[in-house]
C-alpha cells in the first residue's frame, strides 16, 4: 500500500520520499511469495469488487508509463497477473447471499446450483449441499506482489521520488506544521531525523506502532493477528499419472475459495522445475494472537496446521475427482503471515482525528486490510493521494468507497472505543 500510494503522488508531480521497512525483496505481509487471489465477483455496488478492477486500470496505467519511459515493450500485464478461472464454494444455507450475488451481475461467471450441473459444468463431483460459482474475467485470477512493487519502485525512481529501504520508523510526531520522522537503519542501527509537510501512513500490521503518537486509538481499532499458510505439492509420480485432461481441469480450478465458517482459500503458487502446481493454502479466519510483531513471521506451523491445510486440500481435489489420496500431499514449506484486522473487516484510507478532534488533512492512514488487500492495492493508494491533495472523484462507486473507508467512518469507530 506504500509503494502504491507513493507512485500515485510520484506520477502526480510529488516530490516523495518512500520510507520502506524492508529491503528490495518483499518478505513481510500478509501473504508470501509470487500468488495472492485477484478476484472481482461482487454484488451490485460491492466496494471490493470496484477497488480490484480500479486496481487492475491503475495497473495498466504504470505498465504503460514503463514502456513508454523506456520506450520499449519491457513491460505487460501478465508480469503481474495470472488469469484463470476463480472457483467460488457455496452452500445451500447460504442461498441468500447467492441469490444477491448473481443478481444483474455484469462479471461472466458460469454456476452449478446443484450437483448435476456441477459435474456437467466443471467436472466436479459435490454433494447437493454445495453450490458452484466460477468466475472468468481478464485479470482475475491471481496477482504477483514482488513483481507489482518492483515496477512501482522503478516507476517512483523514474519520475524523481527517493526511496529508503531498511529504515524504520521509530517516532512519527507533529512539529508545528511539519511532521518529524524519525528512523533508524535496520541494518546498521543509524538514527536520523527528516520533516514532511504531509505523510501516507501505510505500515501494515506495524501502523498503531507508528502513528501511536498522534493517534493512538489506531492501536485498539487495527488488531495484528498471525495465520499460517502452507504450500503443498502432490508426490510427483502421482501427478505424472494424472491424464492431461485431469492436470488441466486442476489448473483451471484454482484459485478457489469455500465459503465455509473458516473460508479455506488456495492457488497455484508458482510451478516447480518440473511443471508441477505447488499449492498454498490458507484459512482466512484461522486467526492467532501475536506475542511479537518482529518474530512472528518466523514461527513454525503446527502439526495440526499442515493437517488441517491437507485435509482441505484433497476434500477439494476430490470434488475435482482427480484420484489423489491425503498421503499424495507433499508439504512443501510453511509460513506465519499477519493480517491486520477491523472489527467490521473493512480497511482504513483516511485523513486521522487528532488530540483536538480536528481532521489533519495533511496526514492519510491506508490500513486494516485485513487479508483482502492485495487485489485493491493501487486503487487503495490512489484513494490516499486524492486524499492528500484535498482531489475529489465525483462517481458513485468512489464516493461509496470513500465513505466506507474514510473520516466519517473512522469518527464513529472512536466514539464506539470512547463509549
Amino acid at each position: 500500500m506504500g509503494s502504491s500510494a507513493g507512485w500515485e503522488l510520484s506520477k502526480s508531480g510529488e516530490e516523495v520520499l518512500l520510507i520502506e521497512q524492508q529491503d528490495e525483496k518483499y518478505t513481510f505481509g500478509s501473504s508470501l511469495g509470487e500468488a495472492r487471489i485477484s478476484r472481482s465477483l461482487g454484488e451490485q455496488g460491492d466496494i471490493f469488487s470496484f477497488l480490484q478492477q480500479q486496481s487492475v486500470a491503475q495497473t495498466a496505467a504504470l505498465i504503460d508509463y514503463l514502456n513508454e519511459t523506456e520506450n520499449a515493450q519491457h513491460h505487460s500485464m501478465d508480469d503481474i497477473y495470472r488469469t484463470s478461472p476463480m472457483t467460488y464454494i457455496r452452500y445451500t444455507s447460504q442461498q441468500n447471499d447467492v441469490d444477491r450475488l448473481l443478481a444483474e451481475q455484469a462479471d461472466p461467471y458460469k454456476f452449478a446450483p446443484d450437483s448435476s450441473t456441477a459435474k456437467a459444468l466443471f467436472g466436479m463431483q459435490i454433494p447437493d449441499s454445495l453450490m458452484i460459482i466460477r468466475e472468468y474475467k481478464k485479470y482475475t485470477g491471481t496477482l504477483n506482489p514482488n513483481v507489482l512493487i518492483s515496477k512501482l519502485h522503478k516507476a517512483m525512481n523514474y519520475a524523481g521520488s527517493d526511496i529508503w529501504y531498511n529504515e524504520k520508523v521509530i517516532s512519527l510526531t507533529r512539529k508545528n506544521a511539519l511532521y518529524e520522522i524519525q528512523i533508524e537503519n535496520t541494518k546498521t542501527g543509524q538514527v536520523r531525523t527528516i520533516l514532511s509537510k504531509k505523510v501516507v501512513v501505510a505500515a501494515g500490521p506495524y501502523n498503531g506502532q507508528v502513528i501511536k503518537s498522534i493517534a493512538p486509538y489506531f492501536n485498539e481499532l487495527i488488531t495484528p493477528k498471525r495465520l499460517f499458510l502452507s504450500f503443498l505439492k502432490i508426490n510427483p509420480s502421482v501427478y505424472n499419472s494424472l491424464s492431461y485432461e485431469q492436470q488441466q481441469r486442476l489448473q483451471e480450478s484454482y484459485p478457489v475459495g469455500d465459503f465455509s465458517a473458516e473460508i479455506y482459500y488456495s492457488m497455484i503458487e508458482n510451478y516447480d522445475t518440473n511443471g508441477h502446481p505447488v499449492l498454498k493454502v490458507g484459512g482466512h479466519f484461522l486467526r492467532t494472537e501475536i506475542d511479537d510483531l518482529d518474530s512472528v513471521w518466523a514461527k513454525t506451523l503446527t502439526q495440526d496446521e499442515i493437517e488441517w491445510s491437507k485435509i482441505n486440500t484433497i476434500r477439494y481435489l476430490n470434488m475435482l475427482d482427480l484420484p489423489v489420496d491425503i498421503d499424495d500431499l507433499e508439504f512443501v514449506q510453511g509460513y506465519s503471515c499477519v493480517y491486520s484486522l477491523t472489527d467490521s473487516e473493512v480497511s482504513y484510507v483516511t485523513h486521522i482525528v487528532d488530540e483536538n478532534n480536528e481532521i489533519d488533512k495533511n496526514i492519510v492512514l491506508v490500513g486494516g486490510m485485513s487479508g483482502i488487500g492485495a487485489k485493491g492495492s493501487l486503487a487503495y493508494g490512489l484513494i490516499a493521494s486524492v486524499l492528500l491533495f484535498n482531489k475529489d472523484d465525483p462517481s458513485i462507486m468512489y464516493q461509496k468507497t470513500k465513505a466506507a473507508l474514510g473520516v466519517e467512518r473512522l469518527e464513529d469507530d472512536i466514539d464506539a472505543l470512547d463509549n
